[in-house]
């Protein structure tokens, strides 16, 4: 049986709507947010602002379950993560962070300690870095530049993970106002702290 014009058109465009909602489901479901599981934030720090805080008289030394390592020139903080939140549209998120840092100067008759717990990083345009400082929440610790991150999903194993690189990291007022109200000084301001590469699998 031979259609119509008019009935011709009207399965054209059922076909045509059809083929536009199918284009649509994939960007509709990599639009929702999605989990983060386990990974790892691998941190280089800057040599010269850290070799100033060890001359200063104020080392660092990793809170488990991070890992701090010395290399002849390469200092790294590796922090594990635990899980967080992840926009693929927006290709923005939050990676929650174990373990720390704990900056120490012996004094007399008690020892000086700013201890850096809780990380919850935030790769984005606005929240950056949040950490307990010395058991109090602060938001916005680091100065944060994205501008040569690239995140990107890659597979590993048959799993698909969150990769993003090169997040530096400045020290800002609230770090500094941190290391200056326990020891009496502390950093500049925009001083570079390192360079950050974000590894978690994606749920």
């Amino acid at each position: 049986m031979k259609l119509s014009r008019q009935a011709r058109l009207a399965t054209a465009a059922a076909v045509a709507l059809t083929a536009a909602l199918l284009l649509l489901l994939p960007a509709a479901a990599g639009a929702s947010t999605r989990a983060l599981g386990a990974g790892t934030a691998t941190f280089v720090l800057d040599p010269g602002q850290t070799g100033t805080l060890i001359t200063n008289g104020t080392p660092p030394y990793a809170m488990s379950p991070a890992r701090l390592s010395f290399g002849a020139s390469v200092i790294r903080l590796t922090m594990p993560i635990r899980g967080g939140t992840w926009s693929p549209s927006g290709l923005h998120g939050t990676f929650l962070l174990r373990g720390g840092l704990v900056f120490v100067e012996p004094s007399t008759p008690t020892w000086k300690k700013l201890r850096l717990t809780s990380w919850r990083a935030g790769v984005n345009n606005s929240s950056g870095f949040s950490i307990l400082v010395n058991g109090s929440r602060h938001a916005g610790f680091f100065e944060e530049n994205l501008m040569g991150s690239e995140p990107s999903i890659v597979t590993i194993k048959g799993h698909k993970y969150v990769k993003v690189t090169n997040v530096l990291l400045f020290f800002d007022a609230t770090s500094v106002n941190a290391f200056t109200g326990v020891f009496g000084s502390g950093p500049a301001d925009s001083a570079p702290f390192g360079a950050v590469t974000f590894l978690a699998r994606l749920k």
